[in-house]
């Protein structure tokens, strides 16, 4: 089944479950810099797993991406990065981008942090950070918008209520997973990235 074909008004539990999570494991592989995705609870989730990817050694860098929204003193990025510092992430391996508003800018900004750090071309894999139920619309996302050299690793974080095993089991769980799903089928009806089939 392709995502254009799905109906939004009539998602099934098994299609969500396809949808949002078939196929996004973390491989295990190494890539040139970690990419966290910022949000309003990433130092919960999003952080503690990029920092671990990084202490065992499979970036040297590490990129936090987030701006100030709702109103908020501080970027995501900023806050992502103290929280990193805290948890034994060097000061000098932590780069951010302080621009975005969303994923898509989260995407475009953080090619322009990684060609001023890098250089794009120097760039072969990084590993993305985001949550778990989030990953399938990010990755369709950066793979679309990153040049196509640069390959684009999952790196999910599980969140409480949004897990695989368990987002059916709380009305806040199932809403949030069904209004991803949503979201990406809004995104391949509007050409934001290719039609793909799960």
């Amino acid at each position: 089944m392709w995502i254009s074909e799905i109906d939004k008004d009539h998602l099934t539990d098994e299609i969500i479950d396809r949808v949002l999570f078939k196929g996004i494991d973390d491989t295990g592989e190494n890539a040139d810099c970690i990419i966290v995705l910022g949000s309003n609870k990433s130092l919960l989730y999003r952080v503690p797993v990029a920092v671990k990817a990084y202490h065992d050694k499979r970036a040297q860098k590490i990129l936090f991406s987030g701006g100030v929204v709702n109103g908020g003193d501080r970027g995501h990025a900023e806050d992502m990065r103290d929280k990193a510092i805290d948890l034994g992430v060097k000061a000098e391996d932590i780069i951010i981008e302080t621009e975005s508003q969303n994923t898509v800018e989260n995407m475009l900004c953080s090619l322009l942090v990684l060609q001023r750090t890098f250089w794009l071309n120097r760039v072969n894999k990084v590993l993305l950070v985001t949550t778990t139920y989030h990953m399938r619309r990010s990755l369709g996302i950066a793979r679309y918008l990153f040049p196509d050299h640069i390959d684009v690793i999952p790196c999910p974080a599980d969140d409480n209520n949004t897990k695989r095993e368990n987002w059916k089991e709380s009305e806040e769980g199932r809403k949030r997973a069904t209004s991803e799903v949503t979201k990406i089928i809004n995104c391949v009806n509007n050409g934001l990235f290719p039609d793909f089939e799960i």
